[in-house]
């Protein structure tokens, strides 16, 4: 079976995924704030029924390059703002005015951080930041039996996730580096097998998810049909758990022959936003009076607004506010962050396509 989904935002278990997309742009995160995305996958189903392997991944498809968002002269993606005493630096000088023609003399490569030489990284300069949705891109890889018996359907699997690069600055989730692995186990009983229980394991840490799902779908003729889902989901990470999600979708299938069309809207909501801290900023989960100087806390739902925290102007504004406070306050720790907080509801819209080879 293979298949193809376009979607308007790439939603997993309740988390934007493309929440990367919105600081690319330096705008507010909101409800819908990534990127389309394209979904391919094929599923190779034994012949004897039970055991099936299915290969599936997600492409963003805007904003797949980097982009300089904070405007500074730094010495590489992300670094601090490069001061005058390092601007002027009168070794940097000097190895320039040595390096004549050629460019990739030592002098000048000495001053590249990864010792590459012509590499102008190390170099003051500006930089793009690590935001461009290529980032995410992903590809996974699930090896399953599904049996059908008298007391319902039971499935149990592997699932290998692969990750284009690291998306988290913590080790509070699932995507946690490059890759990750999962073991999982579902039952949907005989009496309503529109029921669906799920649990995963994530076997490179803690991480867990309970899920218990409805999803069926009313037949308008032969062809044609209404479908239709709500599910309710229990996360745990290693320092925090709760309620992690209520995804509710509703949709339209369409049969012809092998293949079916589909069109989706979904929508998540999101009870506990601690659990969807480590997306945006990481901040620590801990309950000190860390507001005195500016902070935030895992727990308080608050994140650093992208529309307001990057770029010169914007540095400017919070470097006055931050001042302003300072000298009103004594509190010389003080740093002011603009904040919001993260959504509680996150949508998109799936068109689908898939066909069955037999």
């Amino acid at each position: 079976e293979v298949g193809a989904d376009l979607v308007s935002n790439y939603i997993w278990r309740g988390q934007d995924v493309m929440a990367i997309y919105a600081r690319r742009q330096g705008e507010k995160y909101s409800a819908n704030s990534g990127s389309w995305a394209f979904q391919p996958s094929i599923t190779w189903i034994a012949p004897t029924g039970g055991f099936f392997v299915n290969v599936w991944g997600s492409f963003g498809l805007e904003g797949r390059q980097d982009r300089d968002t904070d405007q500074r002269i730094q010495t590489g993606p992300g670094e601090a703002f490069v001061g005058n005493s390092n601007w002027f630096d009168p070794g940097l000088s000097a190895a320039v005015a040595s390096a004549g023609p050629n460019s990739q003399t030592a002098p000048i490569s000495s001053y590249a951080s990864n010792g590459i030489a012509g590499d102008n990284i190390g170099l003051p300069g500006l930089y793009p930041e690590a935001n461009g949705t290529r980032r995410v891109d992903e590809l996974d890889v699930t090896i399953g039996y599904e049996m059908d018996s008298t007391v319902g359907v039971i499935e149990f699997g592997l699932i290998h996730y692969a990750y284009s690069s690291p998306l988290v600055k913590s080790d509070y989730g699932n995507l946690n580096g490059y890759y990750g692995n999962e073991a999982y186990v579902a039952f949907s009983p005989a009496f309503m097998r529109q029921l669906k229980f799920s649990y995963y394991s994530e076997l490179t840490n803690i991480w867990q998810y309970i899920q218990l799902a409805y999803a069926d779908t009313y037949a308008i003729n032969d062809s044609l049909g209404i479908d239709y889902g709500l599910s309710a989901a229990y996360s745990i990470y290693n320092q925090v758990h709760g309620m992690n999600d209520i995804t509710a979708n509703l949709g339209v299938s369409m049969a012809m022959g092998n293949g079916t069309f589909t069109v989706s809207y979904n929508i998540s909501y999101r009870p506990e936003l601690k659990l969807y801290e480590w997306l945006y900023d990481a901040d620590a989960y801990n309950n000190l009076p860390v507001a005195i100087d500016g902070g935030s806390t895992g727990f308080d739902g608050m994140v650093t607004d992208p529309s307001r925290s990057q770029g010169v102007v914007n540095d400017y504004i919070n470097n006055t506010i931050t001042t302003q406070i300072q000298s009103q306050t004594g509190n010389t720790n003080y740093a002011y962050t603009p904040r919001m907080k993260i959504p509680r509801y996150v949508h998109y819209v799936q068109f689908g396509y898939t066909y069955l080879f037999e």
